[in-house]
């Protein structure tokens, strides 16, 4: 059970601030990451390697950390995750290293694990349930805010600086971030002998594995596209970098501008029904965009993908809050990363083969109608779900 501090707000705000300052970093780090693995010399199918590499270490952590939420409190996992985050950009900062950058960059993907779980759990414990989602719509603006605007700033301070400053100013921030953990609300821990995961898991609603399954379709669907957005727009319109660049950032607009409204139409309509739309919608986005011939129309089919995007976030964790007690909530959360990380894994593999062997449209076609099987799933959950 969570311990209150001065307030629900006040305690939410502060955990709004510490995504800001997370993300902002991470950020920092990982977006022009694949160029700078190609400058220290890295060939395509590495950089791929260590991409998964990153995702699978996330979704390990994330079923370790909502584990230790529950049974320790939210703060252990994030000052961890901090705290290696810091080091780390530390250590890209003082040596440049195509070995120390392939055993740090899977690393970085733990720390994201680390952090995100107990934080999200920790915000279902301080939302009431009938505005669940919103909260979580405010808590993916703001990191979609922060990502951003680290966003434009690494491309100047790499052009400006080099890479090796990206990685400095990222570990300023998540020590900043380090400051403010303390300030979080904690956690009763109950005496006694500790239940089992598996069984704790049990214990869970049986629709929150048919939930998960749902999510894994999704999750490996849209992975298999995910990094073919941008090599479409340059390979198949013809755009140049800065275009491409301005085009992507239509996605982002389109989900900050809507997040915090589809928070709460989903707490009216009720999560279930809300992913469930969220997840058939998306195949449709999905399959227009490999059609779109030029800059205009490809943007604006990009800015739908926002849209749509923003449906996802604030429900999905709001129905895997509404399956699970609050004692294994974060164990729940964990488990649906979990499961999310490793589809997501496979898919950008799947999606590279489809890309070489096929062509350009088909990861996107191919990734649609796979979709649909999650889609298929997630409306079987609606029926009976926890609205909120």
């Amino acid at each position: 059970m969570v311990v209150r501090g001065n307030g629900l707000l006040r305690d939410r705000s502060l955990l709004y601030l510490l995504a800001f300052l997370f993300n902002a970093s991470w950020v920092l780090i990982t977006s022009l990451m694949p160029l700078y693995l190609d400058y220290l010399g890295y060939r395509g199918a590495g950089i791929g390697a260590l991409s998964s590499g990153r995702t699978i270490f996330a979704a390990i952590a994330a079923i370790i950390a909502g584990r230790v939420s529950d049974k320790l409190g939210h703060r252990e996992p994030i000052s961890i995750s901090l705290a290696i985050f810091t080091l780390l950009g530390c250590i890209l900062y003082l040596k440049e290293s195509p070995k120390i950058v392939a055993l740090i960059y899977p690393l970085i993907g733990l720390c994201f694990g680390l952090f995100n779980t107990p934080a999200t759990s920790l915000l279902s414990e301080l939302s009431p349930s009938t505005s669940m989602a919103s909260s979580f719509a405010i808590f993916y603006s703001v990191m979609n805010l922060a990502g951003i605007i680290s966003s434009n700033f690494s491309g100047w301070i790499a052009g400006k600086m080099g890479y090796r400053y990206l990685f400095l100013s990222a570990s300023f921030f998540s020590a900043l971030s380090l400051l403010l953990v303390r300030m979080l609300p904690g956690r009763t821990v109950e005496k006694g002998k500790s239940l089992p995961i598996l069984r704790d898991l049990r214990s869970l609603d049986r629709k929150f594995y048919l939930f998960l399954a749902g999510m894994l379709f999704h999750g490996f669907s849209l992975m298999s596209i995910w990094p073919f957005f941008s090599l479409y727009a340059k390979k198949g319109i013809g755009l140049s970098e800065p275009e491409v660049g301005m085009m992507l950032s239509m996605r982002s607009l389109g989900l900050l501008l809507t997040l915090v409204l589809w928070g709460k139409i989903s707490d009216r309509i009720g999560p279930s029904n809300m992913i469930f739309l969220h997840v058939f919608f998306s195949s449709f986005a999905w399959a227009a965009y490999p059609f779109s011939p030029n800059f205009p129309l490809a943007a604006l089919v990009l800015g739908i993908n926002g849209v749509v995007g923003a449906m996802d976030m604030p429900a999905r964790r709001s129905v895997a809050a509404g399956f699970s007690d609050s004692k294994i909530r974060a164990t729940a959360m964990g488990l649906l990363d979990f499961t999310s990380g490793i589809a997501s894994s496979a898919g950008f593999i799947f999606g590279g083969l489809l890309w070489d062997a096929i062509g350009m449209r088909a990861p996107f076609i191919v990734a649609s109608l796979i979709n649909w099987i999650g889609a298929l799933l997630l409306f079987m959950v609606r029926k009976g779900s926890p609205k909120s």
